[in-house]
């Protein structure tokens, strides 16, 4: 049931649009592996990586493997984490972003679906959610981290991408922001 639920509340279909055809996909912190199941129809492998082995099971034409980012090795077209680094303090993201540009191939694409905090009552709506799941403890982490997209943006740009921020949460009760950062 979660799954359902989460395909409803998340605008996953934006974010896979994003990928291109034929691409090597790494999703991390796939948890139920939503995004991946549907990355599958355009890519020509998926990885798909969680800590969390009570989410984590085998999915047809997905490599899942049950760790953290560092245990996948080789290169890929999209690296995509959706909904994950408001999980981590923000003192640790800079040390993700970083481990997953080395991952990203030339010319690759890093997809970034995360919640804008300036949306106030979207975003308090979505605290209260989080709060709620951590309580039933159905997710991993503890942090409620979150940027504004432009402060996000700039970090990516350190990161050495180009990134741009879209909100694509229209008829959605959470303040979605899809990042799309490449690597020359």
């Amino acid at each position: 049931m979660h799954v359902d639920v989460r395909f409803l509340t998340c605008p996953f279909l934006p974010v896979v649009s994003s990928v291109p055809i034929g691409a090597r996909v790494l999703e991390i912190g796939a948890g139920h592996g939503v995004f991946s199941v549907l990355a599958r129809s355009r890519a020509s492998r998926v990885v798909a990586v969680d800590p969390d082995t009570r989410k984590m099971r085998r999915l047809t034409g997905i490599d899942s493997v049950i760790g953290f980012d560092d245990c996948i090795r080789g290169t890929f077209d999209v690296i995509a984490l959706v909904d994950v680094l408001y999980k981590i303090p923000i003192a640790e993201w800079d040390g993700l972003l970083a481990r997953s540009t080395e991952r990203l191939a030339p010319g690759g694409v890093m997809l970034i679906k995360e919640h804008d905090p300036s949306a106030r009552i979207k975003h308090r709506w979505n605290r209260f959610q989080e709060r709620l799941a951590s309580a039933l403890r159905l997710t991993l982490g503890e942090a409620f981290s979150y940027e504004t997209p432009d402060d996000f943006v700039r970090r990516l740009e350190r990161h050495g991408l180009s990134a741009t921020a879209k909100r694509i949460d229209r008829g959605y009760p959470h303040a979605h922001v899809l990042y799309v950062a490449r690597r020359a």
